[in-house]
């Protein structure tokens, strides 16, 4: 079942369940959002689907005319993929687009919508993922150790799994 943004404020307001989850079109991310739709399912709890721009999401070429256009383009067609994969799935959800410090969008609106916890999918791995957790920048290492909420991390693994059963 889908719901709009409007529906947001009726969500977190009467009394249900929230979850909130981080997601963008990596593999681990599918993997965590199909993992957080049985888990609402079965909690029957509302889900907060989350994308915030990152760098695969920025056009090529930062000195074109129409940057700001090329990446609004980038958005709504995340959006679109994210709703057509909700859509499918028959949950109670609101897709979420924002500009940001990842990990801080997503603490802020778990504390919004009061959610029992944030979901994310496993970091993606290699070189980039390491020297993004060493420097602090891991938005599965901020959430954890600077915010409140407790974090499921779900394995890519996982997905596989669910599509075996």
């Amino acid at each position: 079942m889908r719901n709009d943004t409007s529906a947001l404020l009726h969500a977190a307001s009467d009394g249900s369940t929230q979850m909130v989850l981080g997601w963008d079109l990596q593999p681990n991310s599918s993997a965590a959002l199909r993992f957080a739709v049985v888990m609402a399912q079965r909690l029957d709890a509302h889900l907060h689907v989350v994308h915030v721009a990152d760098v695969d999401d920025l056009p090529i070429d930062p000195d074109a005319w129409n940057w700001e256009e090329q990446l609004d383009q980038r958005l709504a067609e995340n959006a679109t993929t994210a709703r057509m994969l909700l859509d499918q799935l028959h949950a109670h959800w609101t897709y979420h687009a924002a500009r940001g410090r990842p990990s801080d969008v997503i603490a802020d609106l778990a504390e919004e919508t009061d959610a029992l916890m944030i979901i994310l999918g496993e970091p993606r791995g290699g070189v980039l993922s390491f020297i993004e957790t060493l420097a602090g920048q891991s938005v599965s290492h901020q959430l954890t150790s600077q915010h409140g909420r407790p974090v499921l991390i779900v394995p890519e693994s996982q997905a596989q799994e669910d599509d075996q059963q």
